[in-house]
């Protein structure tokens, strides 16, 4: 078989200044593509659209989706107002990363959900999140402001899950980017993952052949982290696998 193509979510990034201030340009940080180049995919950017039809289209050529990080997740979209804490939103990006979820399970595609794609996916399913980690009344550093692929704090995985079987560990340092996270899981997740703090690391859903969601930031880390790069590797196998 082919190497699968591993859809990968896109965002929009606005020039500042220069020659080409206020361009808008299409794009995806490159650690998500080498990732998957290094496990065997072929990496495809989706790009964002408000255009439903172009969505479906998109998602009929690819064998396994990568929802990336980005903006907070609108609260309004599981039923709150917005806190003190809340940063900035999009949301007809959440709208469009909810319509590619659609499509691969509608398509029993593997899904890899990464951060923002982690909360995105946790509120499609019909769960919560904190609109940031002081209502959470939690004391560690989740937003370390530093080296991007720096492990800074330890993971307790649940020994049955996928993630466990993957990563050949229960317990395991990992990188953290975040203000917001899962606070009432979605319907048929399972927390696979915590960090020491409670904050929820991980999320599965059991009944899909692979279906794992990540609060850190494993593309970061698969360069020089044989872990993180496993998940790569078996992600793209699913897809491959088909």
């Amino acid at each position: 078989m082919s190497r699968p193509l591993i859809g990968v979510s896109g965002s929009i990034i606005r020039d500042n200044g220069g020659a080409y201030v206020d361009l808008r340009r299409a794009y995806v940080n490159d650690n998500y593509l080498k990732s998957v180049e290094r496990s065997g995919g072929i990496p495809v950017i989706l790009p964002f659209t408000e255009n439903d039809e172009v969505v479906c289209e998109l998602m009929e050529h690819v064998d396994g989706l990568i929802l990336s990080g980005g903006h907070d997740v609108s609260p309004l979209a599981y039923g709150e107002e917005p806190l003190q804490g809340l940063g900035d939103i999009w949301p007809e990006r959440d709208h469009f990363d909810m319509m590619l979820l659609k499509e691969a399970e509608r398509r029993n595609l593997p899904v890899f959900a990464i951060c923002r794609g982690m909360q995105v996916l946790n509120v499609y399913r019909g769960g919560s999140l904190y609109q940031d980690l002081k209502y959470a009344k939690v004391q560690m550093k989740h937003s370390q402001g530093q080296t991007p692929g720096l492990a800074t704090h330890t993971i307790e995985i649940e020994a049955d899950s996928r993630l466990a079987e993957i990563l050949g560990v229960t317990t395991c340092v990992v990188n953290s980017h975040h203000h917001q996270t899962v606070h009432r899981e979605g319907k048929n997740l399972r927390i696979t993952a915590r960090a020491k703090d409670g904050t929820i690391e991980a999320l599965e859903d059991p009944s899909r052949s692979w279906f794992i969601a990540c609060q850190y930031h494993p593309e970061m880390m698969a360069f020089k982290d044989k872990r993180a790069q496993a998940l790569f590797d078996s992600f793209v196998a699913a897809a491959k696998k088909g």
